[in-house]
């Protein structure tokens, strides 16, 4: 036993998977099924998972999950990763990578000041509030038109301060499900660049605004390509079931 990880390993340092472990992920398995799976066949599924699922995963996450997550937010040919400037750090859902996020501002960015907008997914109040960012708020929806206040929302981030952070929700805005068109983009990102805003993506739908899971991340891919350096939260939880 590795008294230092916390984990079992073999006469060659290689992990070890105790046997009432393997009976345990036997039994799960065969329940799976309303016949069972015959135990040669658990055991084969048993081998190809054992050695890696029952690891302890690196502090940052799987290297292999992160590569993969990269080429289908960016896409397999984009510029960042062909160049290795992504830095990813697996986290539990979409919560817990905006705490990540929120706690790096916190520690690293030199303006503590979050613009969120109205309304917005109650849950990025609390987590802000956590990180100790100071929360202002800029116009989104607009209830007499049912639509974007593109125009409020252009004002309120050239009136922010240089170098604050803008969470924008990528697509399915939540709770209103109205998005910005293309052309409100680019004008936002017009805005990013002039006042330098630091943007923080909260992107928890991609695939559902148009059923299209590269169609939705394109504004993503955009901003990144026009050279904008962002944070950005990730979610699989819904699409992905």
């Amino acid at each position: 036993m590795s008294l230092g990880v916390g984990a079992y390993r073999d006469d060659n340092g290689k992990p070890y998977v105790l046997q009432c472990v393997l009976e345990a992920e036997r039994r799960i398995l065969a329940k799976q099924f309303d016949k069972g799976l015959p135990p040669s066949d658990c055991d084969r599924l048993i081998q190809k998972t054992a050695n890696t699922s029952l690891e302890y995963a690196p502090i940052p996450g799987f290297p292999e999950y992160g590569k993969l997550v990269s080429n289908l937010i960016f896409g397999e040919n984009s510029e960042v990763i062909q160049s290795d400037h992504i830095a990813i750090v697996q986290s539990l859902s979409g919560t817990g990578a905006l705490r990540i996020g929120g706690d790096f501002l916190k520690r690293f960015w030199h303006q503590k000041t979050i613009y969120l907008p109205t309304p917005t997914w109650p849950n990025h109040m609390g987590v802000f509030n956590a990180c100790d960012l100071e929360i202002k708020r800029y116009r989104y929806y607009n209830p007499k038109t049912l639509g974007l206040d593109i125009e409020g929302l252009l004002e309120d981030l050239r009136g922010a301060e240089g170098g604050s952070v803008v969470l924008l929700h990528a697509c399915a805005h939540n709770p209103t499900g109205v998005d910005p068109t293309r052309g409100d983009w680019n004008r936002i990102l017009g805005v990013v660049k002039e006042r330098m805003l630091l943007v923080f993506f909260d992107a928890a739908y991609l695939g559902f605004a148009s059923g299209d899971y590269d169609y939705d991340a394109w504004v993503i891919r955009h901003f990144v390509e026009e050279g904008v350096t962002l944070l950005l939260a990730v979610s699989f939880a819904k699409n992905m079931v």
